[in-house]
């Protein structure tokens, strides 16, 4: 947690950071107002990013074959068996995704709330 915490202070100190730089070469001089209004679209920006699309396409698509898949048998217990199995598996492959969805989220939501201050 703590890293996540450092990674995501690191974006939003680098987001402000390159914000504040892009808008002094372009204007000439430090505008709040705009760097704020820039920071919510770049906070809502990385909170979308956030959002784990592979299980909306996945959970989606399981919708259109119905309750039971036809690769799984109709036995309870193999049924429950093989669901015990793929949660392990799934557990192992999300966790790398889980911290990123963290690192961003936490990012995205101190970068809007600097820049609701800010505007």
């Amino acid at each position: 947690m703590k890293r996540s915490l450092k990674l995501s202070f690191y974006i939003v100190i680098g987001s402000y950071a390159a914000l504040f730089l892009i808008l002094f070469l372009m204007i000439g001089k430090f505008d709040g107002n705009m760097v704020g209004i820039w920071g919510l679209i770049l906070g809502f920006i990385l909170l979308f990013a956030a959002l784990p699309f592979h299980k909306l396409v996945y959970f989606g698509g399981r919708g259109l074959m119905g309750v039971q898949a036809p690769e799984i048998p109709g036995d309870e217990h193999l049924h429950h068996k093989i669901h015990k199995q793929y949660e392990k598996e799934q557990i192992v492959k999300n966790q790398g995704s889980s911290q990123r969805q963290d690192i961003l989220t936490i990012a995205g939501i101190s970068i809007i709330l600097i820049a609701v201050f800010l505007i």
